[in-house]
Parts: C-alpha cells; structure tokens; sequence
C-alpha cells in the first residue's frame, strides 16, 4: 500500500471525483483500471461501486480511510487473489500469449459455464466494449431487474483475465459464485445446459447495462392493417425505450410473428425482439429399437434383432418388423417388458411404442396361434413363467426357504384341456430342453411308465385354427408352448390353478408353484387343499429349482446365450441435414397445439390459429441454437443428426422480410464460435471452437485446454450452438493494414502448425 494523500471533498461531491483525485495524486495512467474500497467503523473494507452517487450518499465521514486499488497487468485484483496464490500469480504476469487463447477450469460438471463463457468471450464487438472500459459509464446498479452491475463487473473480470495473454488458464470460482447468488438453478455443481446458461447471462448483463434508468410504460400495439414497415418501426422503438444496451446493439433482432383465426379469419400481425433463435432439427419418423425374439422350437436361440418401426406407431408396427425377419405371422407374436428376471409389463397390440423406452429389454415370444372359433376347437390359455431358486435363507419362524429369481421369463400357452401340473411339467421340461438336461431313468425312478399312464389320460386335441387336427406325442407337446394367439394376454375366465388336478407326487427336477407377477407366493391366496390360487387372480407360475438340482441339470451358459441376426450389424444412417433446412423449418407456419391457445380478439374465443415466424432484422452477431434435445411425454432423447453448417456465407437473405437489395452484406454472416455437447441425457461434455479476433485462428476450448484446429473440425454432431457475425460488422472492426506492416495472419482454420486436436 502507498503513502496516503488527504483531499476535502464536499458532501455534494460525486464518488467519480473522489477516484479522479486519488488517480491523480497517486499518478495513475490513463490506461489503467482502478476502483475504491472505503474502512467502515468495524474494520473491514467496503466497495464504493457507484461511482456516481455523492459522497452524502455514499455514507462517507470526515477522516474515514479511502483505498484505490489498480487492476494488474494479468486482469486480476490485488485483493482477488488469495496469500498463497500471489507466487502462482507472479508466474502468470511473466506468461506471454496470445490473448484469447486462455482455457477456464473446470470446478465439477461446470463444462457447460466454460462453453457458454467461451463462445461469448470471441465475440468481437462485445470483448472490445469490456477491454476498452466502456462498460464502466453504463453500469446500471439502480435497474430492480439487474443484478446491481455484479455480473456485468464478474463477466468483465473474466474478459480482461482472459484477453491479458497473461494466463493459461484461469479459475471462474468468483463468477460461478455470483451466477448462483442470482440464479439458484446453478447453484451446486449440477450438470446445466449451456444455452440456458448462455440465456441468463446476456439477460443479466443486458439489464446490468441497460442505459435505461428508469423504464417507461409502453403498451403493445397491433398491426391493425397498417404497413408492416411502419408496426416494425414502432415495435423496435417501443422496445428500445426500455431496452438498450451493448447486449441489444450485438444480439438482439425483430420477429414478424402472424397469427391467422380457423374460424372468422382475423389475422393479429405482431413484432417481437429475439435473442437468438432456437431452430428445430427436421426430425425423422421411424426408430431403431432393438428386441430378443424367442422362438416356440426351444432348440433355437433367443435372437437380437434391430428393427426399424415408425417412432408414433403401436405394439402391432413392432410385430410387423419382426415378420419380416423371421416369417413368423404378427398375430403368433406376444410383446413383454423384461426386468430383473420377471415381466415388468406385457404389451397389447394397440399400445403405443412410446412407451418403450430405449434401454428397456423387450422380448417379443413366438405362440401358438390357436383361437377358440367353436365349440369343438381348443383354445390356448397364457402363463407366464419364472424360474426361481431356492436359497439357505430362512424366514423369522424358520420353516421357509428363501427364493430367487434367475434367467429369462417364459411366456407359455398351453392347450386348455391340458392345464395339469403333469401336463405342464412336461411342457415346460420340453422348452426348456435346450439347456436342462433331462435325467436317466434311474434319477427319475421309473418316471417314464409314469409319465405314459399320465399321458394316456390326456385327451386328444380337437381341431385347431386352419381346420387341421394332431395328436401330439411325449416330444410334441412342445410347440404348444408358447403365448395364446387367440387371447393376447393372460385370460381371467381361463380354470385356474385351482381347478387343475393335484401334483403328483414323485420325484421332478423342479416343482411348479403358483406366484403373483412380481413372482412371489401370495399366501393370502393360498388354499392348502387345492394348492392353487382363486381362479380370478393371474395365473403365473414358477419354476422352483433346488440348489443341487439346479447345478447338476441346468446349464446357465447355455441359458444365457443368444445369436445376432444380421440385421443388428445394419445401421440405420442418418441423412444430414442443413442448417437451411432448420431455418425453412423455423418458418413454416404451423397450428398452436391444444396447450397453448390464442385469445381471438375478434370472435373473443381461445382458438387453435395458424402462426407464422418470419425474421425481419437480424442482429450484428446471430445465435443460432439447434433444438438437439426432445421431451416428449414418455421419453426423452437428443437428437444426434449431423447439421451440416456454413463457416462462411450464411445467406438469410431469402428468409428475411423485406429484402434491402442495395446492402446484401446486410444478410450475410461468418461463423465466430460453435458450443459443442457430447454425450446423451443423463451426462455429458460441453465444448468449444471459437476463432480468435486478433490472430483469426480456430481454437478448441475444452475446459483448461486449448489446442489449434482446423475448419475441417468444426462441423460435428456435437454442434449445440453457433454464433455468426455479420460481414458487414466484421469488416467494419477490421483495422485496414498499412502497406508496411507484415501480411496479415492466416483466415480462419489455417493454423501456423500442423499440431491440433481429433475432436470428431
């Protein structure tokens, strides 16, 4: 701290003079930034940041000590930086680089900060306005909508930290902390979206900058059949009397906006100020979902197929799919929900695909396709099939064993004069031959002229759809098992376990146990004289497995094992599609949705109007955001499309109503900066490309790090948003070179090395 000056000021004597006056005393050049603390009667420090309040105002009393503090030369405070930071502070002042080329670090799941930090910070105009002090004189502290000049003075300190070429990278920890004292949705270390972040902050530096101190009333007015060049006229000025800042002059645009009544025609023509547009992807209508088809022939293996289904079609557009793969008929097809080893849900046919979501495991089962058409034929009744085993575990009275479930759920139909437990042993014996060895006759003692006198009881199958008749033997009750054709889920008019003959008693390699869906007994249920439940309850079963039995007869390898058909290597390939495309798509006239009716001024009734977004004056620097994430009602997903993008060029003059054909340049744009996101959903990474104002050099900001790239490069799936400077703008603050300096630097996307970063 210097030697300390005594001045007298007058009460009426501004806090500006009183820096003018320390500034003077202490020497302090012109260029250089500075700020005043006051020592308050406890004996800390307080900001005096409304230099244009009176020292009255400013509470200050005679003899109270008044420090001024100088920016250094890295962009930092003297009193930001911490005691043990002042060695690591010393070595950034002795870095020199380019300014720009500085990486922000990541504080926990803050790449999205760094991105939307990124992309502004090369922004020509906006950076010159914040490097050169001009943010200073618009400082708005009194605006009830800012944040009291704290996050335009935050941002500022970034800025200057950033372009000083004294830093590697630097630590945001000061403005992550202010962006969530105003913004509690930021607050903690969550994964956020960089447009929503990139959002708040042109809204809080706009209102932390707007040159208006004191905002008027200004009523809306309709268009009312006069010329559309006088509303927009009108609606710009209206729009400026509240707001006008640098955030204004770099971003903001006009909107024709028309809305058009179904029923008495009326048409409402308003003009609306945008910040940037949000463009949707043109979407495509068919997805990729893949299943495990089962077949009924228990020697093949379940197969994963990749399907291709319209995305709003049904259970049935699914079946259809898997037709085509496996020439099994849509109606011999049952769809279930697979988790944790039992069935989470079976589908109807007339169920939406949208509730399937993407990492749900879907079966799909092969029945048999018998339907009850007389009274002669044979109707086939669903069970669905657990397999459980039974474990050491006992419960508190110490007289049950513990069961669990393991492998894959079964959907079996099995012919309804055939519902006994001898019956369906075998049945089940017979599906699940392909990895259940069947024992030798001396395991099974003298079973099998058993399981002929049970056999022989069975009647004979009656006529089945198609007007065809068999008899199957020991070995033929198989293809029955599958889910009922003719009844596509579990029938509750169907004899139940209850009615079924009694178990035999002899030795098995499993015992069959009536369960709820989620596969435990339910004993409230439980008649200990038929050993079956009511015959109103679903009428699941499972297959109870005893440890030793289970390890000498089931092979779970083989279980567990599936085949790929070739259709899982197909990929569907997604065309790209052009950034032109989303525009056309942003312009299209559409209908309002039932959720969000317009109010006829007309008719006086809320109608479902046609509406028709047209761009009319385009801002200095365009946000283009592409609309990657879709939030439907049962899902959620990011569109992954490839937007194929101009670096240069970007002509919206065909979009733009009406034309200035005297200024073109008026329409066209350069690309300056893309925020990139990786990932899916639930987790992600933000990124950044952004050419350098002053060297016009690509870049790649991934939090600290900071590599060259290429044009190449830029254009990627992960594009999220794009930021475009007009040429007019660009060349306007565009020094022109005098003919003795060295040739100009090399344009975007030319880097001095060949050493850059792989970022696709």
């Amino acid at each position: 701290m210097g030697t300390p000056h005594s001045a007298q000021f007058s009460q009426i004597d501004s806090i500006d003079l009183v820096l003018r006056t320390a500034r003077e005393k202490f020497l302090v050049r012109p260029e250089k930034e500075t700020r005043l603390w006051v020592k308050n009667s406890q004996g800390s420090f307080e900001r005096l940041c409304n230099t244009r309040v009176t020292v009255l105002d400013a509470a200050l009393k005679s003899g109270q000590l008044v420090v001024m503090e100088t920016r250094s030369k890295d962009g930092t405070w003297p009193s930001a930086q911490p005691q043990a930071g002042n060695k690591a502070s010393k070595e950034d002042e002795d870095f020199q680089g380019q300014p720009g080329i500085c990486g922000l670090t990541n504080l926990g799941n803050t790449c999205f900060m760094n991105s939307a930090l990124q992309c502004l910070s090369n922004v020509p105009q906006l950076t010159e306005y914040f490097l050169k002090n001009r943010y200073l004189e618009e400082l708005n502290f009194c605006n009830p909508l800012g944040m009291k000049g704290e996050i335009a003075e935050a941002y500022a300190d970034l800025v200057k930290q950033a372009w000083s070429g004294h830093h590697r990278s630097i630590v945001p920890q000061v403005f992550k902390t202010k962006v969530g004292h105003f913004a509690s949705q930021f607050l903690g270390y969550q994964q956020h979206d960089s447009q929503e972040l990139l959002s708040f902050l042109l809204d809080g530096l706009h209102e932390d900058l707007n040159r208006v101190k004191k905002k008027e009333y200004v009523e809306l007015c309709d268009a009312a059949g006069r010329p559309d060049h006088e509303v927009a006229q009108e609606a710009w000025q209206n729009h400026k009397r509240r707001n006008d800042s640098v955030i204004v002059d770099t971003f903001h645009g006009l909107f024709k906006s028309t809305l058009v009544c179904p029923d008495c025609g009326n048409v409402s023509v308003t003009f609306d100020p945008f910040c940037y547009l949000s463009v949707p992807l043109p979407v495509s209508h068919k997805r990729v979902m893949e299943v495990f088809f089962v077949s009924m022939d228990p020697r093949r293996k379940p197969e994963q197929h990749r399907l291709v289904v319209p995305k709003k079609g049904k259970i049935s557009d699914l079946c259809v799919a898997l037709a085509k793969h496996t020439g099994v008929s849509p109606e011999r097809m049952m769809v279930a929900d697979v988790f944790s080893h039992r069935f989470y849900k079976i589908y109807q046919l007339e169920e939406s695909l949208s509730s399937i979501l993407d990492r749900d495991d879907i079966f799909i089962y092969e029945v048999s396709g018998r339907s009850a058409i007389c009274e002669n034929s044979r109707e086939d009744v669903v069970l669905p099939i657990y397999l459980r085993e039974r474990t050491p575990a006992r419960d508190y009275n110490n007289s049950y064993y513990g069961l669990m479930l393991f492998g894959h759920p079964l959907l079996v139909s099995v012919p309804r004069d055939r519902l006994s437990w001898d019956s369906l042993y075998h049945i089940l014996l017979y599906r699940l031959s392909r990895y259940v060895t069947r024992p030798s006759s001396d395991d099974e003692d003298d079973g099998d002229e058993k399981d002929m006198a049970a056999k022989d009881s069975i009647p004979k199958p009656g006529h089945v759809a198609g007007g065809s008749s068999q008899n199957p033997g020991p070995e033929q009750a198989g293809p029955s098992s599958g889910v009922a054709g003719g009844s596509r889920a579990p029938v509750n008019n169907s004899p139940g376990p209850s009615h079924w003959p009694q178990r035999a008693r002899r030795k098995h390699l499993f015992t069959l146990q009536t369960v709820n869906s989620n596969g435990t007994s339910d004993r409230s249920n439980f008649n200990e004289d038929t050993h079956g439940v009511s015959s109103s309850s679903q009428p699941y079963i499972a297959i109870d497995w005893e440890p030793e039995m289970k390890k000498r007869y089931y092979n779970e390898v083989e279980a567990e094992g599936y085949v790929k058909h070739d259709c899982v290597g197909y990929v569907l390939k997604k065309a790209p599609v052009r950034l032109r495309e989303c525009i056309e798509l942003f312009t299209t006239m559409e209908t309002l949705e039932k959720e969000n009716p317009w109010f006829c001024p007309s008719c006086k009734q809320h109608q479902l109007a046609t509406k028709k977004l047209d761009l009319w004056k385009l801002p200095e620097t365009l946000i283009i955001h592409l609309k990657r994430f879709s939030y439907t009602r049962f899902s959620r997903e990011k569109l992954d499309t490839l937007v194929e993008f101009p670096i240069r060029d970007l002509d919206f003059s065909e979009f733009v109503k009406p034309q200035n054909e005297s200024a073109p340049e008026l329409y066209k744009y350069d690309l300056i900066a893309v925020s990139n996101h990786y990932g899916g959903l639930r987790d992600g990474h933000y990124t950044t490309f952004a050419c350098n104002k002053d060297s016009g050099q690509w870049h790649y900001f991934d939090d600290n790090s900071v590599s060259p790239v290429t044009e190449n490069q830029i254009e990627s799936k992960a594009a999220y948003v794009l930021f475009y400077q007009r040429q007019d703008v660009a060349r306007r603050a565009k020094p022109q070179p005098d003919l003795s300096d060295p040739p100009a630097p090399p344009a975007c996307g030319q880097p001095p090395n060949s050493e850059f970063m792989d970022v696709n």
